[in-house]
């Protein structure tokens, strides 16, 4: 493998606007979406220094993630370290690596300048944690990744172990209370009940984050993806934590930011190789609106919900 990846994938992430990060927590993945930049081979990006991320990556390093970019994605896995100018402990990273963090910052900030111009438009309302001094600047770099477009994986960098479910029954769960029934109001009515997102799964290689489709039945969650993409994850039909986030995402303004992630417990099938319940998957797998041919499904059963509508944020455990 050479250090540096192909073009393909670097067009991917240079032209995304969003990534989909994840960190492992006690709960699982904890998984959102955040402004990036590519640049030095690295992936750039800011969090709050006293958010989740932040305080789970000072304990571990590993970093999953997903861009989006047209019809095509870049899912990969790796290390984060961070840049704070408040902690000592990455100062000398930071002095070894000033020419690479000068330049960084600032193709981030040319990048994301439509976000910078909002945050100016709403300066008086944005919350410490938001600003600049709030925020690290963290750098993450890539081990290994997968190039995805709808039907699956398109090409490889780095040692991926893939693997899928073997074949089992699929049984539809129980009416009850909708899985989301629990957000906001406002944000539950923004995110409707299926459409695209993006899946964090911990598989016994580490979490991975995959594009997916996904929809809302009672108290469960569904996301389809092709089989080829969800085996990355390499998966065994045993439940396993996954975190599911959905957003609708603003071009420039970060205070019309709203979305979800369900943290909790998903189970992986292959509604054509199933024993039993093979069609009431299938049915599954449309109602996200993927394509069965050829799908892989997921079923989960969230545990905690944690939301967000621009500054505001919170959490909600379920079940």
């Amino acid at each position: 493998m050479t250090d540096r990846l192909p073009q393909e994938f670097e067009r991917v992430l240079e032209r995304g606007t969003l990534c989909y990060v994840a960190a492992g927590t006690r709960r699982g993945p904890h998984l959102t979406p955040l402004v990036f930049a590519w640049s030095d081979r690295r992936l750039w990006l800011t969090t709050s220094r006293g958010s989740v991320k932040a305080r789970a990556w000072r304990a571990d390093p590993r970093v999953a993630g997903l861009v989006r970019a047209g019809d095509r994605a870049v899912t990969f896995t790796g290390r984060a370290a961070a840049h704070d100018v408040l902690d000592p402990a990455t100062w000398i990273r930071t002095a070894v690596r000033l020419p690479a963090v000068t330049a960084a910052s600032a193709r981030f900030t040319g990048k994301n300048a439509r976000f910078f111009a909002g945050y100016a438009v709403d300066a008086r309302r944005i919350p410490l944690a938001w600003t600049p001094p709030g925020r690290v600047f963290v750098e993450i770099r890539m081990e290994r990744a997968a190039l995805l477009d709808d039907a699956g994986v398109r090409a490889l960098w780095g040692e991926w172990d893939a693997s899928l479910p073997t074949t089992g029954a699929f049984r539809a769960g129980r009416g009850g209370s909708d899985a989301f029934a629990a957000l906001p109001p406002a944000v539950r009515e923004a995110l409707g009940g299926a459409g695209p997102a993006a899946l964090g799964i911990a598989g016994p290689g580490g979490t991975v984050v995959l594009p997916a489709w996904w929809a809302e039945d009672g108290p469960d969650l569904y996301a389809a993806m092709p089989r080829g993409s969800l085996a990355l994850a390499g998966v065994s039909q045993a439940p396993t934590p996954v975190a599911l986030a959905v957003d609708r995402a603003s071009w420039w303004r970060a205070r019309e930011m709203i979305g979800a992630t369900a943290q909790g417990v998903g189970q992986a099938f292959l509604p054509d190789r199933l024993r039993t319940g093979g069609r009431s998957a299938e049915e599954k797998v449309r109602r996200t609106g993927a394509d069965p041919e050829g799908a892989a499904l997921v079923r989960i059963r969230p545990g905690r919900l944690v939301w967000w509508r621009g500054w505001s944020s919170g959490s909600v455990t379920i079940g």
